[in-house]
């Protein structure tokens, strides 16, 4: 009887191990993606996650790996050669480190399947290996396409020209793509990641697209004609492009003056006084429509011999006569006409300080006046003097 209960108690304490024993689960590693296939000269990263029974510190080997293949093993941003197993926050009861296989697939490879052997040996003397295989295939053309939603843009040289393009990675590999660009001397292009203003590259997933902005700004300069120029993206020896193209149609502006440069006039009340203007097409393209105006005192008026000049081409001028007439009731100072000429693409004014002048008849009249006095107080004095 002693025996049985001597058995039956040995058989209750294997009972008690026993469901420790198979929830022990060692040294183990293991990646959600442990086949890949890669393209000729991509890097493939392998996420590593390591899990022990205890916390313990498990040393990293690379036992295989084919010839002139680059396996580096990195953590926290370093090439590592063992990781710490922890609790893991984020998985109850998991004990656990973490690290990436980075493995670099050379420009000539062969197609075929690779592999890449990783062994882990913890402090408990426990032993893993871990087998990545990397499939090669050949990188066919157009693997890597970049195009325009409009290639080509036109406005003006005062204009800044933005445009969308599309980057679209069609290989095996995650790719990161520097951005270049060709333009003509004095043009200002530049390319950058859709809304990243300070990157200077754009990652790109496999089987992917990405958006790239290219802003193009003309010299001030630039003669009426269209300009040509690239943007590409690189990453080694992958490199994709799209040709763009900009219409400079000119620049507007105009110059307006006197024809002797000075800003005054003298006029008389009620009498029209002549001011000759000059127009200056000071851009690149032609001035059409070139309408003149002015802005006079109160009671005044303003007359051109041509209100509308048809075109003015680049360099050229033309020239008009404004007819000041002030009016008749004007004193004498000093008053502002504003004059403008304006286009639909340009336009300039000028004040011009215009003084009234005593009329001349009036001057002869009060010198009249004056001498009929004289006159009259001369033969006063020579009747009524003497007596």
């Amino acid at each position: 009887m002693r025996l049985v209960r001597a058995f039956m108690a040995a058989a209750l304490v294997v009972m008690a191990i026993a469901p420790t024993a198979v929830l022990a689960q060692g040294l183990t590693m293991t990646t959600a993606f442990p086949a890949v296939v890669a393209d000729p000269g991509a890097t493939v990263r392998f996420p590593i996650t390591v899990t022990t029974d205890t916390p313990e510190r498990v040393d990293l080997t690379v036992t295989s790996q084919p010839d002139g293949w680059d396996v580096s093993l990195r953590g926290a941003g370093s090439t590592v050669s063992a990781v710490s197993t922890a609790a893991n926050p984020d998985v109850a009861g998991q004990i656990s480190g973490e690290f990436t296989a980075e493995v670099t697939v050379p420009e000539d490879v062969a197609a075929g399947i690779n592999e890449v052997v990783i062994e882990g040996s913890s402090e408990s003397g426990q032993t893993e290996t871990m087998t990545l295989d990397i499939t090669t295939e050949e990188l066919q053309p157009g693997s890597v396409a970049m195009a325009a939603d409009f290639p080509s843009l036109r406005g003006s040289t005062t204009s800044t020209f933005r445009f969308n393009l599309t980057l679209t990675n069609s290989t095996n590999t995650q790719l990161t793509f520097g951005l270049e660009s060709e333009a003509p001397a004095g043009w200002t292009v530049d390319a950058r990641p859709s809304g990243e203003n300070q990157a200077a590259t754009v990652v790109v997933d496999a089987g992917a697209d990405a958006q790239v902005q290219v802003t193009v700004e003309p010299p001030a300069a630039a003669e009426a004609g269209t300009y040509d120029m690239v943007v590409r993206a690189v990453s080694g020896a992958i490199v994709a492009e799209t040709p763009l193209s900009v219409e400079i149609t000119g620049s507007y502006s105009m110059t307006l003056d006197t024809t002797d440069g000075r800003l005054n006039a003298r006029v008389s009340s009620g009498n029209p006084t002549v001011l000759n203007l000059i127009l200056e097409n000071t851009g690149t393209a032609p001035l059409t429509a070139v309408n003149l105006t002015a802005t006079p005192p109160s009671g005044w008026t303003v007359t051109f011999d041509s209100d509308t000049i048809d075109q003015i081409p680049p360099g050229q001028q033309a020239t008009a006569q404004a007819n000041i007439t002030p009016s008749a009731e004007a004193l004498a100072g000093d008053y502002i006409i504003t004059f403008r000429a304006s286009s639909d693409d340009a336009n300039d004014s000028i004040e011009v300080r215009t003084t009234v002048e005593t009329s001349p008849l009036g001057y002869i009249i009060g010198i009249a006046v004056l001498i009929a006095v004289a006159v009259g107080l001369f033969f006063v004095f020579q009747r009524y003097g003497r007596r």
